[in-house]
């Protein structure tokens, strides 16, 4: 399986998804085909066991422009943003007792290693916050009519924003749809 490098030398990703963690209907949206593996590494890459809904608005703040430009127009501090989630993903870590704790090391180092990350550290489940985003995604991509792509994140990932959003209309305006 080939791999790329993402943000930084530390975050290897797989070039596809892991095998019957998502829902089938994300096979139809290439996007998110390619999107989904990068919110994959960032569970991986805090020694996760599931996908939530905080690595995925992770992976959706490491991606480039548009995505930059949408959240520079909002007024957003994408670097604090991201730094508020790792501190709240380190937080938020049942460890319990040390040898969870080492467990979990153990797999940071590992999914910061491997070349084979789906199968090395395959992920139990996705939790049903991050269904939810997927879910909100899919409406907004139905109302245009098209495939998922990074537009159509724009308001689920606003929606889990700590200070508040923009309306909805606001974030069709700044991501060019009507």
């Amino acid at each position: 399986m080939s791999t790329q490098i993402i943000e930084n030398q530390s975050t290897i990703v797989a070039s596809h998804v892991q095998h019957e963690l998502w829902p089938a209907w994300v096979n139809q949206h290439p996007w998110l085909t390619t999107f989904l593996p990068k919110a994959e590494a960032e569970a991986r890459n805090q020694g996760f066991e599931a996908c939530d809904h905080f690595c995925i608005q992770l992976a959706f703040l490491r991606l480039r422009t548009p995505v930059e430009d949408w959240f520079r127009e909002l007024g957003v501090n994408v670097v604090q943003w991201r730094e508020d989630l790792l501190v709240a993903l380190g937080s938020n870590l049942d460890k319990g007792t040390l040898n969870r704790y080492i467990e979990v090391g153990k797999r940071i180092q590992l999914a910061r290693t491997t070349e084979n990350p789906v199968d090395e550290l395959p992920l139990q489940r996705v939790t049903a916050e991050a269904h939810g985003m997927l879910d909100l995604a899919k409406s907004e991509a139905e109302r245009d009519h098209v495939a998922i792509d990074e537009r159509h994140f724009m308001v689920p990932i606003m929606d889990w924003h700590p200070f508040g959003e923009p309306a909805i209309e606001e974030l069709r305006r700044i991501t060019g749809r009507k």
